[in-house]
């Protein structure tokens, strides 16, 4: 029990001396404390999904923003706009990071403070709530939480979080040393993802020697936060560029670990247009293969999300009655991804470059988009494959109402009267089609005996529990390696970060990851 001492002013006695008197309080439980503002620096970084950042026309002055989702309103122009505007526009090589986007209120920082942390770069209709949330719930000393005993983190010690354990007390009191600024890193979806890290990289950096510089603080460490692409990008970050020694730990929402079949089934037959994102990808990607073909058979990141090795073999399925073919039997590049001249073959030739109608650079193009998939793609897969952060958590969704593209199926559907004799499967594989997946299917014409035998391929809807776009296959990827693997119903891929439990769980593994401070400069001396 401490001992209150009340101090009476001094009395002047008439020799001049001066005379003290102390009277002893009676002893009570109370305690004198003195919070001290951390100073040390966990600076939490948010990478965003695929088309979750900001771009605008490259070296552009003032700027002129091509893809901005700070509302509906932004990207209305967009739905007039053939292949050609698209391809035009949405060139990897002609476009940067927009960092003038909007920024969400609701925290204790300035506007000026959230966007030199890069909120302004990443889409505000996507992550805006979502940045305030962390913010608040990992900075919330100051809001009459008292220092961790009324706060969000604390309350995770007493409720079940999906693939965690419950938080332990002083796991909570730890967190409460550190400050977690939370940042956003954009980049340019179009490019590479490799690229894409590098510009991760030297933000990160940027970021930590900050903290130092204006602060004198301890700070030389981040936690990452991604989003669906945004988790390739940070393990090429960490484990291909030799960089994991600056990061404490990742969570990983809804990442397409080893690829996602919708990307095949999107360059075939245009974006499905699921969620907020979802409609606006379809309007500014493409509702049709044309459209979608313009931009991203030319954009590397966008192509890097097509199922790698690591997916698994035979998703591709083509099937005419009681004949299946599937594939890739062994390689998705040389088997499906480069397979020129045909109805079923990922790119269509003939849409890659509609800035040339008259196809006269038609062999060149497709030589670049070949070089494109071995030298960008295929690397890229080969260089991540099944390397993870050591401190991962992830967490993905397992939704019968929000099913993914885990195999995709084309369906012959031509009524026997109207077919013709049955060609051989060969026949069928090795030619054109003709009319649009996304308005009918591909129509086949072969010839069997000297006669024309037809036949109509339709794409199956999607066949697997997901999240609408990442099916479980490749969201429960990292299982073996993370030290957690959390699956969620109710996850929408665009909306991964809108869930109250998937935001709780992020917020549990970052409490968790910070306890590696242990044994790095940023740990408390005794």
């Amino acid at each position: 029990m401490a001992t209150q001492e009340r101090i009476i002013p001094p009395t002047i006695a008439d020799d001049g001396s001066i005379h003290y008197l102390s009277i002893t309080s009676a002893p009570d439980d109370s305690t004198a404390v003195c919070y001290m503002v951390p100073d040390r620096i966990i600076p939490v970084v948010f990478v965003p999904g695929v088309m979750g950042t900001n771009l605008e026309k490259k070296d552009s002055n003032p700027p002129v923003p091509v893809w901005l989702l700070d509302g509906n309103t932004t990207v209305g122009p967009w739905m007039g706009r053939g292949a050609v505007d698209r391809k035009r526009i949405l060139d990897p090589g002609k476009t940067q990071v927009h960092g003038g986007g909007k920024i969400a209120a609701g925290t204790a920082q300035t506007e000026d403070e959230l966007r030199r942390r890069g909120w302004g770069e990443v889409a505000y209709m996507s992550y805006g709530e979502w940045l305030v949330w962390l913010e608040n719930a990992l900075n919330d000393a100051h809001a009459g939480t008292d220092y961790g005993r009324k706060g969000l983190r604390e309350s995770l010690c007493h409720i079940i979080t999906p693939g965690l354990e419950k938080l332990a007390r002083d796991e909570v009191a730890l967190s409460y040393k550190y400050q977690f600024p939370v940042h956003a890193v954009g980049y340019n979806w179009l490019q590479s993802n490799a690229v894409s890290a590098e510009r991760l990289a030297s933000r990160i950096d940027e970021i930590t020697a900050w903290y130092r510089k204006q602060f004198n603080y301890h700070c030389d460490r981040v936690i990452l936060v991604t989003h669906s692409m945004g988790g390739l990008v940070a393990r090429y970050y960490s484990e291909v560029m030799g960089l994991r020694d600056t990061v404490l730990g990742v969570v990983h929402g809804v990442m397409p670990a080893t690829g996602a079949a919708a990307t095949y089934r999107r360059m075939k037959a245009g974006t499905e247009g699921a969620g907020i994102v979802g409609v606006l990808s379809a309007l500014v990607l493409g509702a049709d293969a044309a459209s979608m073909t313009a931009v991203v058979g030319n954009a590397p990141g966008p192509l890097q999300l097509l199922p790698s090795r690591d997916y698994g073999m035979g998703w591709l399925r083509i099937r005419d009655g009681e004949r299946v073919v599937e594939l890739p039997a062994s390689d998705p590049y040389s088997e499906i991804y480069t397979v020129r001249g045909t109805w079923w073959g990922l790119c269509d030739d003939q849409l890659l470059n509609p800035l040339d109608p008259a196809k006269k650079t038609i062999d060149q193009d497709w030589s670049d988009f070949e070089d494109l998939i071995q030298d960008k793609v295929q690397k890229f897969h080969a260089q991540i494959s099944n390397k993870y952060h050591a401190n991962t958590y992830v967490f993905y969704g397992d939704d019968e109402k929000h099913k993914a593209y885990g195999n995709v199926t084309w369906m012959q559907q031509t009524p026997p009267l109207l077919r013709g004799d049955v060609p051989p499967m060969v026949g069928l594989l090795a030619t054109r089609g003709s009319e649009d997946p996304a308005t009918g299917g591909q129509l086949i014409k072969t010839t069997v005996d000297g006669k024309a035998s037809f036949a109509k391929f339709v794409l199956r809807d999607a066949d697997e529990h997901g999240d609408g776009t990442v099916p479980v296959r490749s969201g429960r990827a990292p299982a073996h390696q993370a030290r957690a693997c959390a699956a969620f119903a109710g996850i929408e891929h665009e909306g991964a970060y809108k869930l109250d439990a998937t935001r709780r769980f992020t917020l549990h593994a970052i409490t968790r990851i910070a306890q590696s401070v242990k044994g790095t400069a940023l740990e408390y001396k005794a």
